[in-house]
Order: C-alpha cells, then structure tokens, then sequence
C-alpha cells in the first residue's frame, strides 16, 4: 500500500507560555493510499491542530509532516479540506461554489461544467446547481463544500468535524454518502471526529487522541466501514464486539 502522508513525531504549539502543554505532543503515524482514517478524541487534545499541521497550516516546533517524500511547508492543493462549516461564497450560487478550483486552474469551460456536474451529481444536489446559497439547509451546503473539494481533485481529503454542527438525522445520511464517496472515487480521507460511534463506522483506521505527554495513545483496524458498504442497514451498532471496542475507547479517554 503506497504511503502518501507520513508523521515524524511532531509537536505544535500555539506560542504558550513554557509551563503549558503544546497542543499535540510526540505525534507518529502514517496516512496511506485509499484509508479511511479517522482521528477519535475529545475537544481540545489538538486533533484539529493535527489536521492543520498535515494541511500546511500551521508548522511543527518538532519534526516533520511528509507527502510523497516531500515535507509539507504550507497548502497545497493536492490536499483539500473541509471544515465544520461549509465556507461557501454567499454572492455565488452552487455551480459557480463547485467551480473555484478548476476555475484557478485555467480549466476549459466544457471540462468545468463535467467536472461540477459529475461531484453535485455524486453528492446528489446537481439539480440545485443553480440554486443560491442562502435556499440551501445545513446538509446540503455541507454537501457542496465537500463537491468543491472534491472537484479539485485533492490526493488527500482532509476533514476536519464537517458533520458537528448537523442533526442526528442528517448526520446519519451524511456519514452514509461520505463512505460510499471515499469508496466510488478511490479516496483517501483523514477525518477528524469527537464521535465514537462516527469513527468505528466510518474508518478503516483510527488513531484515539488525547492531551498529555503523547498524544495518540492507541490505534486500531476495522472493517465496520466496509461491511456497511455491502449492506446499509446492517446493525453493526449492536453487535458485541462493536460495544465492547467502544467501551474500550471510553476507557482510554477517561485515563
């Protein structure tokens, strides 16, 4: 399996006073090519921080972030983002939200419109490309914020909470079309959660985070994401062994 992010036991800080913890601490772990991982933890132990670092966002004070060989010093567009809320433009309507990157990139107008029309039609709002910003619900502009990023064609797709701020219902739906998008189109997706449930269901891999003298304190393999793929409705929620690893993770964080 090819490695496309590698962590060298990073630390960040936020300009603290010396007597503080920095935000993370002593950071290993590698990203590779069409996981699904996910970064499980509390508010405040720095897993929006870690994603941050891997974006090019903020620099490590220790080590180093690595893509394909080469250590990240700032954005780059081969790794997009999508954060808790969707960041639209509100004076463009849909299509033209979803255009940006190709746009940038000097995209011909025919290879746009192909481009818009195949990720709002994968995210399965290509009928309201039209539609303004402000006629939209909570889902679906978080929808388009993710056709956009998609549309760039990032190697890596960075997300950071993007279902927080949505109702349990629409949560659901979203976590649904999120796995079967990682799926259809290769992708790989670092996605930052404070969601047990979100994250056994979702990752293939999961790094469980917390403050202290090192951050990532274990991390485990699944394959919950896939058997949901092959059947929707499958109650993976209440089968013992899922109980048993949530629990486990509880443990963890509450030590």
């Amino acid at each position: 399996m090819k490695k496309i992010i590698e962590i060298n036991n990073i630390s960040v800080d936020y300009d603290l006073e010396d007597d503080q913890e920095p935000a993370i601490n002593n950071v290993s772990l590698d990203i590779n090519e069409n996981e699904f991982v996910c970064i499980l933890g509390p508010s405040g132990c720095g897993k929006s921080t870690l994603l941050k670092a891997i974006a090019g966002f903020v620099k490590p004070f220790k080590g180093n972030v690595l893509m394909n060989g080469v250590e990240i010093i700032g954005p780059d567009k081969l790794r997009g983002v999508v954060f808790q809320e969707p960041n639209l433009f509100p004076w463009y309507n849909v299509f033209q939200n979803v255009a940006i990157g190709p746009k940038l990139g000097k995209t011909s107008k025919i290879e746009i419109n192909r481009i818009v029309d195949k990720y709002l039609a994968q995210v399965e709002l290509l009928e309201f490309k039209n539609a303004k910003v402000f006629e939209l619900s909570g889902g679906q502009k978080q929808r388009v914020a993710i056709a956009r990023t998609l549309a760039n064609n990032p190697e890596v797709i960075l997300m950071d909470e993007p279902f927080g701020a949505l109702d349990s219902f629409t949560r659901q739906k979203m976590q649904t079309m999120i796995r079967e998008l990682w799926n259809k189109n290769n992708a790989t997706i670092f996605f930052v959660t404070h969601d047990i449930d979100e994250a056994l269901s979702l990752a293939t891999k999961i790094y469980v985070m917390r403050s202290g003298e090192k951050s990532i304190v274990m991390d485990y393999d699944l394959n919950y994401t896939f058997r949901l793929l092959k059947n929707p409705k499958e109650r993976v929620y209440e089968e013992k062994e899922f109980i048993l690893l949530k629990d486990e993770i509880i443990s963890l964080l509450e030590e």
